[in-house]
């Protein structure tokens, strides 16, 4: 790209460092640790952590990487605990004459959805780190350069589709979850005349600019070998409103509280229920949609599903999961 003069992977202590140099003096808005905020830079450096980092000192631990490699003082620095040596990329996309580099690490282990309390964050997190074995704990840094000279009302607006494109990503293979709880941002635009004031996700740029994170990001967590795994069903059920008190109460069960704890743990227990009710809740809001739009053919396919998979047929007429969850309580309620 016009704007990067050089993509460069080091090892310092054993660690990843990925570096990009600029042509010239770049302008920056950026979440970095180093040289965050509005900046000017000629360099964007994104360093690998141990994946128990204590955070006691991160400015002095980024600088003290970017003075090993001789990078100028302005370089902005970014920090992540994924393999930089196998997941730091750059990819280009143009449309319509516009043209936009994504530069990204990605790693998946303290993934959420955007919104919602991180009551599960432990259990995931340690799913993560299970399933990448000798891998380390990650999140998603990305930087995106443009050709294009920016205002600042430009700048601020690229991060619209630089967000979604990530979160588009991590769609593409299945996540529910929007990010992580660490991810870091950064838009790039060199100086000069003919500023861009608009960079939404319908503008050249802005549609350049996400297909280039959407393929950097994407391919940062196959390299990673990184994946979703079905919720455990009781805490999916809990998030989604139908704790044990509400499954009790919409069972009718003349069991015990206790004992229907038992036997409901008991009823969701198995990969069967669990890749259920896991793929259920990612698809119940687009069903429900198709539902309300009057589409004749979801609800009766949704309802043979379930009659397979789990031997009952649920009333769907108040909602996808809602439907499920009232038929799972009353089964797991009845007397064997």
């Amino acid at each position: 790209m016009k704007y990067i003069k050089s993509i460069e992977l080091k090892e310092l202590d054993g660690l990843g460092v990925g570096i990009a140099r600029f042509s010239e003096t770049m302008e920056v808005i950026s979440s970095a640790v180093l040289n965050g905020g509005i900046a000017e830079a000629d360099a964007l450096f994104i360093m690998q952590v141990p994946h128990d980092y204590d955070c006691m000192d991160p400015m002095k631990d980024i600088l003290r990487v970017r003075d090993a490699f001789g990078l100028p003082e302005n370089s902005v620095g970014m920090m992540t605990a994924a393999e930089v040596m196998y997941v730091f990329n750059a990819k280009e996309a143009e449309y319509g004459g516009a043209k936009a580099c994504a530069i990204a690490t990605a790693g998946l282990s303290n993934q959420v959805v955007a919104g919602e309390p991180l009551k599960d964050w432990e259990s995931a997190h340690k799913i993560s780190l299970k399933r990448a074995a000798k891998m380390m704990a990650g999140t998603i840094n990305i930087a995106v350069v443009t050709e294009s000279p920016l205002t600042y009302e430009g700048k601020v607006n690229l991060f619209i589709p630089l967000v979604e494109a990530k979160s588009a990503a991590m769609a593409d293979r299945g996540y529910r979850e929007t990010g992580t709880t660490s991810d870091s941002m950064a838009v790039i635009s060199p100086k000069g005349e003919g500023r861009e004031l608009y960079t939404g996700t319908g503008s050249p740029i802005g549609i350049a600019a996400a297909k280039a994170v959407r393929e950097a990001v994407g391919y940062s967590l196959e390299v990673r070998g990184e994946h979703p795994v079905p919720a455990d069903p009781l805490k999916l059920l809990d998030r989604l409103g139908y704790g044990l008190d509400v499954m009790w109460a919409l069972s009718g069960s003349r069991m015990g509280k206790e004992e229907y704890s038992g036997a409901l743990r008991s009823y969701l227990e198995g990969d069967g229920m669990k890749t259920f009710l896991d793929m259920a809740a990612f698809a119940a809001d687009r069903a429900d949609s198709l539902a309300d739009d009057g589409n004749q053919f979801i609800l009766p396919m949704v309802s043979r599903i379930c009659s397979v998979m789990i031997g009952i047929e649920p009333d769907l007429s108040g909602g996808i999961m809602q439907g499920i969850a009232e038929a799972i309580a009353v089964d797991a309620g009845r007397e064997r």
